[in-house]
């Protein structure tokens, strides 16, 4: 679902700023003369999902295309792959089979087939583990047989014969000299203490020559597995040895990081000197020698990217983000590529002395929720340290404008005036806040009773609506409560103007702005409920509306308001439909999520047929939403990705001047 997210062959230069790149494009857009092609009911005009942003999140790994100029690619703890054609201006996802199912600990680049991936994986699911291969850039992947089960924490490639690469697994470290089609032990089984292996390293030249970092201490290996040593002297004990990087000039100067810090030997390992780095980081994940300029070390740990220009005698802290993961661009002298658990992708263009951030088209971030009004879109992320909170764009996503407010940990569910798009009502664990701004302010006011707000509305006329463990709650944005049932909502909104509430077993609505609630029909008996939405009708009465209800038994039409049910299954399976909702503007336009994609329909909800491709996506979105004042465009919330969006005009062959 998530392939292609470039905008139709554009191509982005990675000199331009990509905001002033798209609001360029908009009035070129509107003064050429576009020939409209004909679209029969039920097409959509683009069938792709497009990165609409807040952009960023947690970046694991990044390694650049040594064969391809301006080609990088990335990965996420989650599994997430990521890969730029303009030197990390512009990314596009990369579907990959372990999203979101496993563990990404390692991602290489073979540096003489450029199409030649690999990628480590660790999962709970079996079949899930193990080095995965792909020979078309990321276009499909294969579980490598001889691997499936094992849990790969790191890879390594020799530098002189891209045949041959390594392995470090929970199981010790494995061999290829295939290219990774068929893999041998290289350490023994019995040896507990070198297992598992989470670093490798080859010697420049001499390819028996391997070290490797446990969890515990160093192992190095001169023979090609036939005996290990382990090098640890001058290393404190227990150190996790996250990486280690050989000097390619100069083969015997070898630099190790650990939780105890960073280390730098000048005889291959046999003894290490501890570097006296910048005090207050609790964990160094990686240590890298910038290949032409050996003397200019880098660091990444918990508080910072660290450089050296002296060979790691001294340090200076050039960002404040943690840093992952980096790559050195071997077409662009100075030119390098780091991957952030706290700002994403970062470039750098004068030798790491200066670090921005680079993420348009990168999305790995935990947002809940997705609300709108008038021409504001907001959106919240949570357990983001940094940068979580409250966003918002007045521009359908060209530019987002962050809030750190309220705390990333607070947020549950958000509400936008309809009559004043800048009031808006964030709630969770901690209460309730309202900004009268945008979410610029935040100011605390009082919250209905119960330990958590789990559902917010608010009506035209101002009246908000509250869902808590204690039940449901009428009110105002000053913090004025009453209750006014007892109902455990997992679910409060409106369609139509029409509040309602869902619980797993019954859905209600309200006829006078949730003073008093009413049961819907049940659609079919042990079903639940999951989402409720009403076509455009009388606010005041359901009775003669179109309603879509989704539930985990599929999708039901009712044509009474909600009081009697009949099955959708023109275009629909019965299975479970987790989000239904009507165009705001259209009549008869509703759209529903199932097995992870998104149908439409124009008929009030009789026909269905998919909107987007079937590209693989995990999950469907959690949330939907069209704007009133951009009635062609949808917006939807991914978990785990961001807030992405896709043309939805229908129209006949026609010619615009």
């Amino acid at each position: 679902m998530f392939d292609g997210t470039v905008f139709d062959g554009t191509v982005f230069d990675g000199n331009k700023d990509s905001e002033i790149f798209l609001n360029s494009l908009l009035p070129s857009i509107a003064m050429v003369t576009l020939s409209l092609c004909v679209l029969t009911q039920g097409q959509s005009a683009y069938g792709q999902w497009r990165a609409t942003g807040p952009f960023g999140g947690d970046a694991e790994l990044i390694r650049v295309v040594p064969k391809v100029r301006n080609m990088v690619v990335a990965g996420t703890h989650n599994g997430l792959i990521f890969v730029s054609s303009n030197g990390g201006a512009y990314w596009n996802p990369v579907h990959f089979p372990a999203q979101f199912a496993g563990t990404l600990h390692a991602l290489e680049v073979d540096p003489q087939t450029p199409s030649l991936w690999y990628a480590g994986v660790e999962s709970e699911t079996p079949w899930l583990s193990g080095v995965w291969r792909t020979v078309d850039s990321g276009r499909t992947w294969n579980l490598v047989p001889s691997t499936k089960g094992l849990a790969v924490w790191s890879l390594a490639i020799f530098p002189g014969d891209s045949k041959v690469v390594a392995a470090g697994t929970g199981m010790g470290v494995f061999r290829s000299t295939d290219h990774g089609e068929s893999w041998t032990r290289m350490s023994p089984e019995s040896n507990l203490e070198l297992k598992p292996v989470v670093s490798l390293a080859f010697h420049p030249t001499e390819p028996r020559t391997l070290y490797a970092g446990t969890t515990h201490l160093p192992w190095r290996t001169g023979d090609g597995g036939a005996t290990w040593k382990s090098i640890h002297q001058g290393m404190l004990d227990d150190s996790d040895v996250f990486s280690i990087n050989v000097d390619p000039k100069k083969p015997s100067r070898v630099f190790a990081s650990a939780c105890s810090g960073v280390y730098a030997s000048q005889d291959e390992a046999a003894r290490w000197t501890k570097l006296n780095t910048p005090p207050g980081a609790f964990r160094t994940y990686f240590v890298a020698v910038e290949p032409t300029k050996t003397e200019v070390v880098f660091a990444g740990t918990t508080e910072g990217l660290l450089r050296s220009a002296d060979g790691g005698h001294t340090w200076r802290k050039v960002s404040l983000n943690a840093v992952r993961s980096m790559a050195f661009d071997p077409w662009v002298a100075g030119r390098l590529f780091f991957a952030s658990s706290t700002a994403g992708m970062l470039v750098s263009t004068d030798h790491g002395v200066t670090l921005r951030e680079s993420n348009f088209g990168f999305t790995n971030r935990n947002f809940t929720t997705l609300t709108g009004a008038g021409g504001q879109l907001y959106s919240s992320s949570v357990y983001e340290p940094v940068s979580g909170g409250v966003y918002r764009t007045g521009n359908l996503g060209l530019r987002w404008t962050h809030s750190g407010e309220p705390r990333p940990d607070q947020l549950l569910t958000m509400s936008a005036s309809p009559a004043n798009p800048d009031m808006l009502l964030a709630a969770g664990y901690r209460g309730l806040m309202k900004s009268a701004d945008g979410g610029n302010t935040w100011t605390t006011v009082t919250s209905p009773p119960g330990n958590r707000i789990v559902g917010l509305a608010t009506l035209e006329e101002g009246t908000v609506l509250a869902s808590t463990e204690q039940g449901l709650f009428q009110g105002s944005p000053d913090g004025s409560w009453h209750q006014t049932g007892n109902q455990q909502a997992h679910t409060l909104a409106v369609s139509a103007g029409m509040p309602m509430a869902l619980t797993a077993t019954t859905a209600y609505v309200s006829k006078d702005r949730g003073t008093t609630w009413t049961a819907c029909g049940s659609p079919q008996e042990g079903a639940t409920w999951y989402g409720l939405a009403f076509d455009a009708g009388p606010k005041a009465s359901t009775s003669g509306v179109t309603a879509i209800a989704a539930t985990s038994a599929g999708a039901f039409r009712s044509t009474d308001g909600c009081t009697s049910w009949s099955a959708v299954r023109e275009g629909l399976r019965a299975e479970t439909t987790s989000l239904a909702m009507f165009h705001p503007v259209r009549r008869g336009e509703a759209y529903v999520s199932q097995g992870g994609r998104v149908f439409r329909s124009f008929d009030g909800g009789m026909q269905w047929a998919p909107l987007d491709d079937d590209s693989g996506a995990v999950s469907g979105p959690s949330s939907l939403l069209v704007l009133p004042s951009a009635p062609d465009r949808l917006f939807a919330l991914f978990p785990r990705r961001g807030v992405f969006s896709t043309t939805i005009v229908t129209y006949k062959e026609t010619t615009l001047q």
